[in-house]
Order: structure tokens, then sequence, then C-alpha cells
């Protein structure tokens, strides 16, 4: 065993030992965040204390969630570190620590988002990590994806010193598109296998617009304080993917006054309403099954009553198809997989192109 052991330690030494250059780190906030409805005073923070004082005690936690919040840079770095801390040492039993604390890196190649590294979470607070290293020296643009399920708390780049690091001359995602996306933990990333699998960022790369997560794990109920907080915020579209998250009866009370406050205050913006995917829990356990229809059957009365009343902005998303037809799309049979997210994306993101496209005016 140890002679087994010996070589691969060496060998592990001589790859670190290409890590061991001198680093210049920077602060995050020096480059360009993404995905931010409203300007918070943390920097990765979803909605502030200001903000969030109206709102239930689970989605002010939730809110410091840093879930869909990424920083836009450019370096001629042949190696990419990162240093990190989180606000707290996290577990889910359904979902990966990367995803949960740690970070997502994607690179722009060939005029495409491409996959680059992840920086993976310890168990403690702060941690380090070299994400991608071995690169050419051209100047590469990077996007860098914070914790879905934790509140990223301070974030810095180092790059070998002498390299440049900046914000991007020609930043891949168009601020002046946004897509405002609120729901339930589906939505914030549940159980994607790092941050940039959860579905409303598969969207931001594909579109190249910016995109804003307000997935609110188990707290997504469509409270009417939080479509008051909504109708503030700049949006091209409104993607509105909660019925996860409240009960029958919470349907019936908040679906229609909230999506119509939504529709009055902001009646440039198109509104599209969600279906839930249908639970894979639900395959055998007929309850499961039966509760996911009737909230779908509430969603579609809500929205028939309010295109009868002339909302013309207002469109609709079957669930059919939504994560696929092959029963293997979930983690724990709510929870989205990666395929399930992939999807998803694919199924939203045309819908909400054409939107966006057929929308005038919009801010």
């Amino acid at each position: 065993m140890k002679k087994t052991l010996l070589p691969l330690a060496l060998s592990f030494c001589a790859i670190s030992a290409t890590y061991a250059q001198d680093t210049t780190y920077t602060n995050a906030t020096s480059f360009m965040l993404i995905g931010k409805g409203l300007p918070t005073n943390k920097p990765y923070v979803r909605l502030d204390s200001i903000q969030t004082r109206e709102l239930t005690p689970a989605v002010k936690y939730l809110s410091t969630n840093s879930a869909g919040i990424a920083v836009l840079f450019e370096t001629n770095s042949k190696f990419i570190k990162v240093k990190w801390n989180v606000n707290r040492v996290a577990y889910h039993s359904n979902m990966t620590p990367i995803v949960h604390s740690g970070l997502d890196l994607y690179g722009k190649k060939d005029g495409k988002w491409v996959w680059a590294g992840v920086g993976r979470p310890v168990n403690r607070v702060d941690a380090e990590s070299v994400i991608v290293n071995n690169m050419d020296s051209t100047t590469k643009q990077f996007m860098l994806y914070a914790p879905t399920y934790n509140e990223l708390t301070s974030l810095e780049i180092g790059v070998a010193s002498g390299a440049t690091i900046r914000v991007p001359s020609k930043p891949g995602i168009d601020t002046t598109k946004r897509v405002v996306m609120y729901g339930s933990s589906i939505m914030q990333g549940a159980s994607a296998s790092r941050p940039g699998m959860a579905y409303p960022a598969i969207i931001a790369r594909h579109s190249g617009w910016d995109v804003v997560n307000l997935g609110f794990s188990g707290a997504g109920k469509m409270e009417f304080p939080v479509a008051e907080i909504l109708v503030t915020m700049k949006a091209s579209v409104f993607v509105l993917d909660c019925m996860p998250n409240p009960s029958l009866d919470e349907i019936k009370e908040r679906g229609y006054p909230f999506i119509k406050h939504l529709l009055t205050k902001r009646p440039e913006v198109p509104v599209l309403l969600v279906e839930s995917a249908i639970y894979e829990s639900g395959n055998f356990d007929q309850r499961i099954a039966e509760v996911v229809r009737k909230k779908n059957a509430l969603l579609t009365e809500i929205y028939t009553k309010l295109k009868q009343e002339g909302f013309k902005q207002l469109h609709y998303l079957s669930a059919k198809g939504l994560i696929g037809e092959d029963h293997e799309g979930a983690t724990d049979g709510v929870h989205l997989n990666d395929i399930g997210f992939q999807r998803q994306a694919e199924k939203v993101w045309p819908v909400v192109q054409q939107l966006v496209k057929k929308s005038s005016g919009t801010k």
C-alpha cells in the first residue's frame, strides 16, 4: 500500500506546486455583479433588512442566501483562485456541498458560456480554492456564481501577480434585459449539483440576459408584501413558478390578488405563470399526485379569470413535459436534479424569449 501511495503523493505535490505562484487578490465587489433585483447594503444578498421588513421570518432569512448572484470579470491570468466566506456551515441531505456553499465558474469560449471549475467548500465558514489552472494567457471573460443556499459574506478573486483582472469590456450578460423569477426551492436551486445548474442560471447563460433568482425554499407562498417588492424591480418579464409551496387554501386566498397586483402596477411587463412540475414522488403516492393536480387546476382558474378581465400581458406554461416524461428528472421526488433543471430551462426559456421580443417599452 505504501508503494502505491507514495507516487500518488509525489504526483499531487508536483501538481500543487504549479499552484504555488505569486497571487494577487481583488475584492469581487470591484467587478460586475449580476442577478440582483434591487440594490442592497450587503453585496451578496438578494434583499436586505429594509426591503424585507414586512415579510415572514422565513423569507427574510432566505433572502440572505446568495442564489443567482454572480460576478463577471475578465483576466489574462493562467489560473484563478478564490477565497470566500459564508455565513454558516451548512448541511442539506438532498444536495451537494458545492451547490449550497460552493462557487461555480463559467468562462466565455467560442462565444458561449462554458463550465470552467468549482470552488469546493470545507467544513468551516472560510474556504480557499484553485478553480482553474494552466490556461493560456489570452484575456477571457468569466462568470462566478455564488452559493445558492448560504450567504456569501466575502469573496476575493486571485490571479497571477502581474496579470490583469477587470470588469469585462463587453459583458456577456446584458443587464438592460432582466428576467425576474419568483418561486420555491426548485427555483432557488435544490437539488442541483452546483450553483450554475439552477434553472434560472441556465436561462441566463442561454439568453445572455440578467436573471434574478427569487426562489425562497419552502417559503414562496405568494404573500402580498412580496408582490409589492416585485413591482419595484426593473424587469423585462416576470416568471412566477411558486405553486410547489403554498397550500391549496393559500393559493385560493393569495393567488388572485398577488398576480393582479403585479399586472396592474406593471402593465408594460409580461407575466408568465408556470405550473408546478409533476412530482415524481406522486408516481405511486396518490395523495401527492392529487394535491399537485389541484394546485395546478387552481392556477388555471386564476389565469382564466384574469384573462377574462383583460390582462393581455398574462401568459401560462403547463407542467406537461416540463421535466421530461421518463421520470428521471428529480433527486428526491420533488427537487430537480441537473437533468430536470436542464429540461425545465429548455421549456421556460423559449417562452420567456418570445414574451420579451413581443413586448415593447419594457424597462
